[in-house]
């Protein structure tokens, strides 16, 4: 699929598998830090996000370039995500915000992170740039969650070697036999966090189904050569944890869904170690998205010591 398969601006479309091929192509030039931009991530969120595709000209000699908007059931929560293409800019920004305030809808860009800003040319002075806590990445070096160094990971090193001793597991590649196994863990997970009381769990739980459920058109691999790899672990024959995630950029996996069963405890940190250190072992870092502002969810992702952090921004005109 080529960027003349997107409708001109201001006609949207809908974010669907047919613009994989583009949006993977155009992620692959940027070589982007934030988790958000892989294909993986927009679509299994497309729902909630209200994902929409628009094509707009560009400098010449340059490819035009795309851009990404949600488009709320609530204006005041739309965006746009930083526009995609070797010639998108900051007048790009500036059409886009034009026209979501002419729709009624929040004129601003979110999920930018510096690079964004500079690739963009975005001002201080000329936009109101706010850090985005909630939104900011949490990155590791893949070697420590893989070594789990006992004088910085201790509790991880305990629950780790508890469930060792108490269970015999075995890791294995996400196959299609095995998608059923991970849906049922997803079901208890979200049996023990009342998924249904909350509107964010409800959506995550959507998110899950989505990327099980169409893992193959998304590229499920057993190995990092795919673009989206999934992982397992089994324990007497029945998953009781899973993983999927896919490279970022050239040193860097974005780790998207990672579920265990409340039914074993250390799972999350089994789950955790075996995917790296059997599928990403090639890559420096590893990027376990935000926490959105969870207190719960940032105790756990700080208790990993992130080696750094991916600063997001908001910006409005």
């Amino acid at each position: 699929m080529n960027r003349e398969a997107v409708p001109d601006f201001p006609e949207l479309v809908d974010l669907g598998l047919e613009h994989k091929p583009l949006l993977d192509d155009l992620f692959r030039e940027l070589q982007p830090k934030t988790s958000e931009l892989t294909f993986t991530n927009l679509y299994i969120w497309r729902h909630v996000y209200g994902l929409k595709l628009t094509r707009m000209g560009a400098a010449a000699g340059t490819a035009a370039v795309v851009c990404l908007i949600s488009w709320r059931a609530d204006p005041e929560d739309s965006f746009l995500l930083p526009p995609l293409g070797e010639g998108a800019g900051v007048e790009h920004v500036r059409q886009v915000f034009d026209f979501l305030a002419g729709e009624g809808h929040a004129a601003r860009m979110a999920r930018v992170d510096e690079d964004g800003l500079a690739r963009l040319c975005i001002a201080r002075d000329d936009f109101d740039v706010q850090s985005d806590r909630d939104n900011f990445d949490y990155v590791y070096r893949v070697r420590d969650l893989i070594d789990l160094p006992e004088d910085r990971y201790r509790d991880k090193v305990v629950h780790f070697n508890s469930f060792a001793r108490k269970y015999k597991y075995e890791y294995r590649p996400l196959t299609p036999d095995l998608v059923e196994g991970c849906l049922f863990v997803q079901d208890l997970w979200c049996d023990d966090k009342h998924c249904d009381l909350h509107s964010s769990l409800r959506a995550e739980r959507q998110a899950v189904r989505e990327v099980l459920e169409n893992h193959e058109a998304l590229g499920v691999a057993a190995g990092p050569q795919g673009r989206l790899t999934g992982g397992v672990i089994v324990v007497n024959d029945r998953v009781q944890a899973f993983s999927l995630g896919e490279p970022l950029n050239a040193n860097t996996v974005v780790i998207h869904i990672e579920k265990a069963s409340p039914e074993l405890h250390g799972a999350f940190a089994v789950m955790n170690r075996e995917f790296l250190a059997n599928a990403w072992q090639g890559y420096e870092f590893v990027n376990r998205e935000q926490d959105v502002g969870d207190a719960g969810l940032r105790r756990a992702k700080e208790s990993y010591l992130p080696a750094t952090m991916i600063e997001k921004f908001i910006v409005r005109p």
